[in-house]
């Protein structure tokens, strides 16, 4: 008796798979808990468009919810999941050899890799804090520039040259190549009379002009200047 080499009935089978999307916003910089629900969310499916009201609305629900302190503000990160209605995945059982061992049927349902998302999103938090920072710092160091550049050609210019280049009277130190700490010492010594190259009593009336603020202005003013003239002579 011959044996059949191929099936001869083919099987329909149907799955069922339940999936979910999963999408995370967040919101930096938020100072009022009460209203952090009906605020826009930045990243994910929120867009800076949707709070967390308008995404349940939408049929998402809140999975996570990560918040962390920043001064008198927070930052706030959702992770939000909208569950799927089942749907019927057919397969077909393909006819094959009689020896031959069935094929596995695999039914693969990708996700988002949630600590990924989380440790991203918190990296360009951190990062955007650290931007802010600097350019705070460059905004300060400008405005005590200006501020220092205003002193400095209105009383000092005359005798110590327009970049601090020269010894005023031939007797002071370059005052472009004195230190913070220098400069401060100097300007404090004059005003209490224990500090003389000679030429004290020109410079005493301006340094009892000058306060601790005025001396560090005039100083990242003086720095500002000479520092661009090096980078313009490297060019």
């Amino acid at each position: 008796m011959r044996l059949l080499s191929t099936l001869t009935l083919t099987s329909m089978i149907t799955l069922s798979v339940a999936a979910a999307q999963t999408t995370m916003c967040f919101k930096e910089n938020h100072k009022d808990m009460a209203t952090i629900e009906k605020t826009k969310l930045d990243g994910g499916l929120c867009k800076g468009e949707k709070s967390v009201e308008d995404m349940k609305k939408d049929g998402w629900q809140i999975d996570d919810i990560k918040i962390t302190s920043k001064e008198n503000a927070n930052n706030y990160i959702y992770i939000f999941k909208k569950p799927e209605p089942k749907q019927a995945v057919k397969q077909q059982v393909i006819p094959m050899a009689q020896h031959q061992e069935p094929m596995q049927k695999q039914v693969v349902v990708s996700n988002i890799d949630e600590a990924a998302l989380e440790a991203k999103i918190l990296q360009r938090l951190e990062q955007r804090k650290k931007e802010e920072i600097a350019l705070k710092k460059k905004q300060i160091y400008i405005r005590k520039s200006k501020s220092g550049e205003k002193l400095y050609k209105n009383k000092c210019q005359s005798c110590h040259g327009k970049k601090g280049e020269l010894k005023a009277k031939g007797l002071s130190r370059q005052i472009n190549k004195l230190n913070l700490q220098d400069f401060t010492i100097s300007i404090r010594d004059y005003n209490n009379g224990t500090y003389d190259r000679g030429a004290a009593f020109v410079m005493k009336p301006y340094a009892t002009l000058m306060n601790d603020r005025d001396v560090k202005n005039v100083y990242v003013y003086l720095r500002s200047i000479n520092q661009k003239k090096k980078e313009e002579s490297k060019k």
